[in-house]
């Protein structure tokens, strides 16, 4: 009997710590909409994916899935474009899963499998924000990502979805302490926000 019982535990835990990373994300009520969007400069976010980037440089880079401390991106975003280098795939986040948890009895390629692609840096700045512009994949699969001028990504639009990173301010290592998905119109206009919280 105590040995069901402390498999019932041990199973429940388990089921928890899988939904865990979704419990995180939670639909903003629309009368918080607004607040929440004012706070992102989302007037400027809006004014950078309606402008035409068409000065641009192809390369080829690295790409680099994100890790379990992340929630399922939309798009499949490379981690190692949180800076425009495209050089980080890591960033302090708060995980309650430990480096050595995770590396337990996985493949190292499948903690970080990676591969070439190729990108197109635009030669322009965004509208606004002033930041580097840079965009993955063509046609509906097509990643525009956004940059602030020190480098961290500000947002990025893949589809109807425009994703926003909000960064800790005024700390050495950039901190990631939010993240909003925010469901667009033709227009850009917003029709649904979720929060996600580190």
């Amino acid at each position: 009997m105590k040995f069901l019982f402390v498999s019932f535990c041990s199973i429940l835990i388990f089921i928890g710590s899988l939904f865990a990373s979704d419990s995180k994300l939670k639909l903003i009520p629309k009368q918080k909409t607004a607040k929440v969007l004012k706070s992102v400069a989302y007037a400027t976010i809006r004014s950078t994916v309606m402008g035409n980037y068409s000065r641009i440089e192809e390369k080829e880079t690295t790409y680099q899935t994100c890790s379990d401390a992340f929630p399922s991106m939309p798009g499949d975003f490379p981690c190692n474009f949180l800076d425009f280098t495209g050089t980080t795939d890591q960033v302090n986040v708060q995980s309650e899963i430990s480096d050595g948890e995770f590396a337990e009895g996985r493949d190292p390629e499948d903690m970080n499998p990676s591969g070439k692609i190729r990108i197109k840096v635009s030669k322009e700045k965004s509208r606004n924000l002033n930041g580097n512009v840079i965009q993955l994949g063509e046609g509906e699969s097509k990643l525009s990502l956004f940059y602030h001028p020190k480098g961290q990504i500000s947002h990025y639009l893949y589809q109807n979805t425009i994703v926003i990173f909000v960064w800790k301010p005024s700390v050495e290592n950039p901190q990631l302490t939010h993240l909003y998905f925010v469901k667009v119109n033709a227009d850009y206009f917003p029709e649904e926000v979720k929060e996600y919280t580190f």
